[in-house]
């Protein structure tokens, strides 16, 4: 149970804090698309300006915008890969990895 709890915070954290960045990326990617369909210059330039651009049109909140949705999907999938890994691991019998 201490393993599918784990799992799941760190899905949870780690889908918070890199969810801003794949919302950028998309927009990036949609806009560069639209570029090379006759559409102007793409509005960002880097990652940087995409969220500050983001920000400053749209509000913070869409940074975060369809983050509940991927909640559902990413806690459990994350928590039951580390409890599937650590439990191959002690069935197999395989040790730690020895620091050098």
């Amino acid at each position: 149970m201490m393993r599918l709890c784990c799992g799941a915070l760190a899905g949870l954290f780690g889908q918070t804090f890199t969810y801003p960045l794949d919302v950028v990326r998309r927009q990036i990617r949609v806009e560069n698309m639209q570029t090379f369909g006759g559409g102007s210059g793409a509005r960002h330039k880097n990652t940087w300006q995409g969220i500050t651009t983001i920000v400053s049109e749209q509000g913070w909140r869409q940074l975060f915008a369809g983050l509940s949705i991927n909640y559902i999907k990413i806690v459990p999938s994350v928590s039951i890969g580390f409890t599937a890994y650590d439990m191959m691991k002690s069935w197999l019998r395989i040790p730690p990895r020895q620091k050098t």
